[in-house]
């Protein structure tokens, strides 16, 4: 593997590969590693390099005209970060994006959940719904991202019950209603309590046909004079470096807003942009509104917190941790029309709350040493519960906490008119900056409180503490309600057979474009409320084997070692 810096290379350098991969994050870094030692040659080109640097990120700036929008006397909310990332709240929405290798990994917490099979159906009260693939056909894929992230079994409803070490209580709510959802968290596995990094993964690939070109800025996608076939990138630095990467294939994969940018900005040989002819690049724009559904406080939270929290299991000989919240009923979606949406347990740990003291002490922090030494000290009790709860129950920690928050992420109905366009503003290279109308709609903004106003009463019927709900909630005030991305823009390229509303195969090639792909989010038919790296590195696993076919290699190749993967010469 070699790192080409596109800052140190000639001018115009001209670079072959078999298969150019725009976008090094955990899609592309994904398709190249599935490629490692065969004899296809893979170049990943990423607009950063293998840190991360402030300037690079100012390229993420997007023209926002739609949600989420200042209203009087409402507060904003942020994305739920805390801690040291408590910082990416402040990002303006759609530009939380990190242009490096690794790409979104660089600041993700590695939750991850699988799409239901509810997401995949289609369902007559959500227009455009329904996946030309079924979840049964992404299983392979499924448990191979799952492997490859670290996870445990891929299960995240009631199934995960009798493969978990201590199983929570049957709390008796009305399956008619509510279900049990789960969430788990990737992790390094060198690195307990480290979410995986796919910059990581990137350094460690050990293949002589895999190149990165770094530094490199991709400004358009080259079609042959028939506008019929992918052909080539141009690429240029910022200090303006130039290069063109002649591919047989080329996959995009820079992420919700930046591959239908890049599809539509490439417009020399098409005016309206490349797979574009029927207005669909950039439409139906989804992402998960967030926002709290409710809070607890006081001595409530404990009584709470005890049911909702981590649960362990072992698999293939770690232990993996659970976080368990509620969604919505498949049976209640269908009876009253809603989206497909989850609220997860969120506890704001109090200043003297032993656990997080340990953990500053464990990292060395003396900022606040002395206070801490003291909170673990008043606290024998906790630490003794805490531990035995970990090591043997298999539990979640307790925690002295000031609240406990229900947040919420939401599936969206896709709307044509959410969506992503070119602005009149252009950035340093001249491109035109992404022009992103993102729309939230009446039915997921009902889809949310109705789930707030569920567990409000079922809480109530079995006896736990009724939370306080939201005021826009309690108050049935929708219009008083504030939502915020939560940086996962999906559906903008979305896959599909009808050439009228989507813009890739279910192979996921770009309709009418041969040898031009596209990975990630955007891809997805309809974004579920989950969150969506297990997804998308399900479909590019999928796309891989699609392309190891389309160049007709069998596994496994050895590389003789010392070749060049990518040929380059200077024009």
């Amino acid at each position: 593997m070699a790192i080409r810096d596109l800052r140190s290379a000639p001018d115009n350098t001209l670079l072959h590969a078999d298969i150019a991969i725009v976008g090094g994050g955990p899609a592309g870094i994904t398709i190249a590693q599935e490629f490692a030692n065969t004899p296809v040659r893979i170049l990943v080109i990423d607009s950063g390099g293998l840190d991360y640097e402030p300037e690079l990120q100012t390229l993420n700036a997007v023209e926002n005209i739609g949600e989420p929008v200042a209203r009087a006397g409402i507060e904003p909310v942020g994305r739920g970060y805390s801690g040291g990332l408590e910082w990416l709240n402040e990002i303006p929405a759609f530009e939380l994006r990190n242009r490096l290798l690794g790409g979104s990994t660089h600041t993700w917490v590695g939750k991850c959940a699988a799409f239901d099979e509810i997401d995949f159906a289609r369902r007559p009260w959500l227009s455009l719904s329904g996946w030309p693939i079924g979840r049964d056909e992404l299983q392979i894929a499924l448990d191979r991202a799952g492997d490859l992230l670290n996870l445990g079994p891929n299960l995240y409803d009631e199934r995960l019950y009798e493969r978990l070490h201590s199983r929570p209580t049957d709390l008796g709510m009305n399956s008619d209603l509510l279900r049990p959802f789960f969430w788990q968290f990737s992790h390094e596995r060198n690195r307990r309590g480290e979410p995986m990094r796919f910059n990581r993964c990137a350094r460690k690939i050990n293949a002589t046909n895999i190149d990165f070109l770094t530094h490199a800025t991709v400004t358009e996608v080259v079609l042959d004079h028939n506008g019929r076939r992918a052909t080539s990138l141009n690429v240029t630095s910022l200090e303006g470096n130039k290069a063109i990467v002649d591919a047989r294939t080329i996959v995009l994969c820079g992420g919700g807003i930046e591959n239908a940018r890049l599809l539509l900005a490439s417009n020399t040989l098409m005016r309206s942009g490349i797979g574009n002819s029927r207005d669909v690049v950039g439409r139906y724009l989804a992402d998960h509104p967030r926002t709290s559904l409710a809070r607890v406080i006081g001595r409530d939270i404990d009584r709470i917190a005890r049911h909702f929290n981590f649960y362990g299991l072992s698999h293939k000989g770690r232990t993996h941790f659970y976080l368990q919240g509620l969604s919505l009923s498949p049976d209640m979606q269908v009876r009253e029309g809603l989206t497909n949406c989850a609220a997860y347990p969120v506890q704001i740990h109090a200043d003297d709350d032993p656990w997080v003291a340990l953990k500053r002490v464990a990292h060395g922090s003396h900022r606040t040493l002395a206070h801490d030494l003291s909170a673990i000290g008043r606290s024998p009790g906790m630490i003794a519960s805490g531990l035995y709860n970990r090591l043997i129950r298999k539990r979640g920690l307790p925690h002295r906490s000031t609240e406990l928050r229900f947040d919420v992420m939401a599936e969206q109905k896709l709307d044509p008119e959410s969506r992503v366009t070119l602005s009149h503003t252009r950035d340093r290279f001249g491109r035109p900056l992404p022009r992103v109308d993102w729309q939230i709609g009446s039915c997921e903004i009902k889809s949310i409180k109705r789930l707030a106003q569920v567990i409000s009463k079922e809480f109530g019927r079995i006896g736990l503490p009724r939370p306080q709900l939201a005021d826009w909630i309690a108050m049935d005030d929708d219009g008083s309600a504030a939502f915020m991305d939560m940086a996962h823009p999906s559906c903008t390229t979305r896959m599909g057979t009808d050439r009228a509303t989507s813009v890739v195969d279910p192979n996921a090639m770009v309709h009418g474009i041969d040898g031009l792909f596209v990975a990630g989010s955007s891809v997805f038919p309809t974004g579920g409320h989950a969150n969506p790296t297990l997804m998308l590195l399900t479909l590019a696993i999928r796309l891989a084997d699609h392309l190891k076919a389309r160049h007709a290699i069998e596994r496994p190749y050895v590389i003789a070692e010392g070749l060049s993967s990518v040929m380059v010469k200077t024009v």
